[in-house]
């Protein structure tokens, strides 16, 4: 039994069984009841469990919850109310133009500015089109009607994407994603579910299977009875559905195996569906990774494809200048850089690797350093000397972004794969040239050498391979630790 006030009152959930005096006893004139609440029912593991903290559990509740797309979309319209209603910087000073544009060139507010509000990628145009139509014409291909016919099973419903590291390929896909689904809110296109499984973050290809299924119905199962259920939930013999899953596969390059097939499960399953839709988006750094798999797993993932080229220099200019805010001439505010500072941005950049990740971190490190030395010293500026990010700085700071990269690319590195670079630093210093190329075989050859010589059981245990090689280089590439030609 429990207490008609307990049914009819308003209630505030605790996170502690402490209590103290401050608890309000009432609201609106209705007694408030209080419950603090240190343990709840599991329903997986039909016992109890720690609460933890409210704030936790209710972004677990909204991440499973059935409405997540509305509660996501009303997030965000959260966070432009909130945003609209502060008051605004004034961008006329110097203070508050370098802090915005510190913000702006920060990787993770560029992230959200195209994951979460959709910003639409400078210089991608062409590449945002086509995946646009492609995706567009598969989700409403597979809901034209509910019986899964020749004509419709026969419509693409994969495409490969593949660039160098840092060219806005995922970028593209999820703000993509952001623009599909208002289309889906307000009725232009059919309803789909979004799933996102990154290659890098699976401990074995197999776990692929596991974080699909656990996305999809919310169930943790082993990797063998999650492709089970996988192959079942969609192309089983059970009733049809006209669920569409459009699922981004990031870094597929590491999904693959001996035999190859979690690649082929993945872009095979799209094409056999008769319970419910499969749209895969593969993205990789490697262009040529179809002409590497078996011909099985070639004619299903090769067929669309959509293949980003490194930003050059005007390109990472105008994003630059886009990100800052300096291509809005409606909006008055204070130069933060010279324009020579961001042309030799661009410049390194581009002989770098394009990638405009770093582009953003070097111009960040050399504005923050700008503004805390401007700081630091006490000085007020003025119209005539105020402080501004110019080659020196880009120059000066450049080099410690990049190098603070490479350090955390290097320490995140498997056995073998330094191993790898040591041989190649090796091989490099024996022919005493600056910029100098390898194949495969050579590197392989020297690797193996090196480990024998070593008498290291860690690198001898496992007699490495060619194709060890070639994933190895891939991988590294990918890090901008090597260049692949």
């Amino acid at each position: 039994t429990c207490p008609a006030e307990s049914i009819l009152s308003p209630v505030q959930l605790h996170d502690s069984n402490k209590r103290d005096g401050s608890h309000a006893g009432s609201i609106m004139g209705m007694p408030l009841v209080h419950f603090h609440c240190q343990r709840l029912w599991s329903v997986r593991r039909s016992t109890f469990v720690p609460s933890g903290a409210l704030g936790g559990m209710a972004s677990r509740g909204r991440m499973h919850s059935s409405f997540g797309g509305s509660l996501k979309k009303l997030q965000v319209e959260e966070e432009q109310v909130a945003a609209s209603s502060q008051p605004p910087q004034d961008l006329t000073n110097w203070g508050d133009a370098f802090k915005d544009a510190i913000q702006k060139l920060s990787i993770a507010e560029a992230a959200q500015d195209t994951q979460d509000r959709g910003m639409v990628l400078p210089g991608r145009e062409s590449e945002r089109k086509q995946i646009s139509s492609f995706l567009r014409n598969a989700i409403r291909g597979v809901a034209s009607g509910n019986d899964y016919d020749d004509s419709v099973r026969s419509k693409s419903s994969t495409i490969f994407i593949a660039g160098p590291p840092g060219t806005g390929k995922t970028a593209t896909v999820k703000s993509l994603v952001h623009e599909l689904k208002n289309d889906q809110y307000e009725g232009i296109l059919p309803a789909f579910n979004f799933v996102s499984v990154n290659g890098m973050e699976c401990r074995s290809p197999y776990d692929a299977y596991v974080k699909f299924w656990e996305e999809l119905r919310r169930e943790k199962l082993a990797s063998q009875d999650a492709v089970h259920e996988l192959e079942n939930y969609f192309c089983g013999d059970g009733e049809k559905t006209n669920s569409v899953i459009v699922l981004l596969i990031d870094e597929i390059d590491y999904l693959n195996t001996n035999r190859e097939t979690v690649l082929y499960n993945f872009f095979d399953w799209p094409l056999r569906a008769t319970r419910a839709r499969l749209v895969v988006i593969g993205i990789s750094n490697t262009i040529d990774l179809p002409e590497r798999l078996q011909p099985r797993v070639q004619s299903r993932i090769g067929g669309t494809r959509c293949n980003y080229q490194a930003y050059d220099v005007p390109q990472t200019i105008r994003i630059i200048k886009s990100r800052l805010g300096m291509s809005d001439e409606s909006t008055p505010r204070c130069q933060v850089f010279d324009e020579d500072a961001i042309k030799f941005a661009a410049k390194k950049t581009a002989n770098l690797s394009g990638d405009i990740r770093k582009a953003f971190r070097m111009c960040k490190a050399a504005a923050e350093a700008v503004y805390n030395d401007h700081i630091s010293s006490g000085r007020e500026p003025t119209s005539s000397a105020q402080p501004l990010v110019r080659i020196q700085d880009i120059q000066r700071h450049s080099k410690d972004a990049y190098t603070a990269v490479l350090k955390r690319a290097i320490r995140g590195l498997a056995v073998h794969e330094a191993l790898l670079m040591v041989a190649l630093g090796s091989l490099k210093k024996a022919s005493g040239s600056e910029e100098i190329y390898f194949d495969q075989k050579d590197l392989l050859q020297k690797i193996r050498s090196m480990a024998s010589a070593s008498g290291e059981r860690m690198y001898t245990e496992f007699r490495i391979q060619l194709e060890d090689v070639s994933n190895m280089v891939t991988n590294l590439a990918g890090h901008g630790l090597v260049a692949v030609r």
